[in-house]
């Protein structure tokens, strides 16, 4: 008979409302027994709506008074760090929201932590998971599409104000030790180093484009954020060695668009991530490029079977559980999350010089 994993969740905003409680009966072997937040009266009513009696209001209650196994982080983000750093310390498996750390130091912290303590721990974002990302990987080693060459990717929104779910003041994510590269660029970096491997430099241009905002509804409808701190628009450009090189736009200045979310250029075609209306991921679109064979044009290569369960982004507990009980790294391993912290840590000192520099990390 399988272990009954002990969960807790700390941060009682949008991902836990929304991702994983609604969710949690869905993973295998997990079982939810508490929830926490700095704001009491927030983590008491979510624990209400999950049906369970213990709740929080900060990690070291948390870990002083429940026996859990398993830590979902949820917290705002410069909180991760030092809450990770805890849990693992206390002999906690940990999965966290993105970024780990503000640092690629502070996630090899966390990295070898984990390692002294015996426990498991993942991150994330999900994408290296997601049904079309593993297609993709998939053809590009096969080399379907010939050698890469490039990649252009874009992730983005309208800003935190911006959502209409949104009942909580939104104005820390312009706020030093936050903002739309951590917040964001780690989704467009994610989809971009998953695929092609860690990258060798980085590059980038960046701009406060809307130094003021305005909430637009919910519990602050009306308030006025003041976004002039950090780059709110960012052009990131990545180098893989010589022969090939990527694009990440991210910030929060895209209200809407129709632009794929990701195009991989091969020597003999392309793969494209195209979001359909009413989707909320993206399915891929294949153009093969081989005259001499007699073959050129597109194509789907996943059928709708393989699309994502509503559930999707609470797998990321499946995936820690599995690992725990395997013992092995988890998909949404900790050495690819450092590589993208680290390109997210080098973005200010390339736009503060203008000029390209060489990352030093692996996966």
């Amino acid at each position: 008979m399988s272990k009954t994993w002990n969960v807790a969740i700390i941060g009682c905003g949008s991902f836990c409302g929304g991702q994983y409680l609604p969710y949690l009966d869905k993973i295998r072997g997990a079982r939810l027994v508490a929830l926490c937040d700095i704001v009491p009266e927030r983590a008491q009513a979510y624990a209400a709506r999950a049906g369970v009696s213990a709740w929080f209001a900060s990690i070291d209650e948390l870990l002083a008074g429940c026996d859990f196994d398993i830590l979902m982080n949820a917290t705002s983000i410069p909180a991760h760090h030092e809450i990770n750093m805890k849990a693992l310390a206390a002999g906690k498996h940990v999965f966290t929201q993105k970024p780990a750390a503000l640092t690629a130091a502070g996630v090899t912290e966390q990295i070898e932590l984990a390692a002294r303590m015996g426990v498991k721990m993942n991150a994330a974002p999900v994408h290296s998971m997601r049904h079309a990302n593993r297609k993709a990987a998939q053809l590009i080693a096969d080399g379907v599409i010939g050698e890469v060459t490039t990649a252009l990717c874009q992730v983005a929104h309208g800003g935190p104000e911006y959502f209409q779910y949104r009942d909580t003041d939104p104005s820390w994510f312009y706020e030093p030790g936050s903002g739309a590269l951590y917040d964001m660029g780690v989704h467009g970096l994610d989809y971009v180093v998953g695929l092609l491997g860690p990258a060798s430099e980085v590059s980038c241009r960046a701009a406060i484009s809307e130094p003021r905002r305005q909430v637009r509804s919910g519990r602050c409808d009306g308030q006025i954020i003041a976004s002039d701190r950090l780059p709110d628009n960012y052009l990131i450009s990545l180098g893989f060695g010589p022969r090939t090189i990527a694009e990440v736009y991210t910030g929060y200045c895209q209200r809407a668009t129709r632009m794929p979310l990701m195009e991989i250029y091969g020597t003999e075609g392309v793969i494209c991530f195209i979001r359909d209306p009413g989707e909320a991921r993206p399915h891929l679109e294949v153009y093969f490029d081989r005259p001499g064979s007699g073959i050129r044009g597109w194509t789907r290569p996943m059928d709708q079977n393989e699309r994502e369960k509503p559930f999707f982004d609470c797998l990321c507990l499946q995936d820690l559980i599995d690992a725990i009980e395997a013992d092995r790294e988890p998909v949404l391993n900790m050495r690819k999350h450092r590589h993208l912290v680290e390109i997210m840590e080098t973005i200010p000192r390339c736009i503060e010089t203008g000029s390209t520099h060489a990352l030093h990390t692996r996966f």
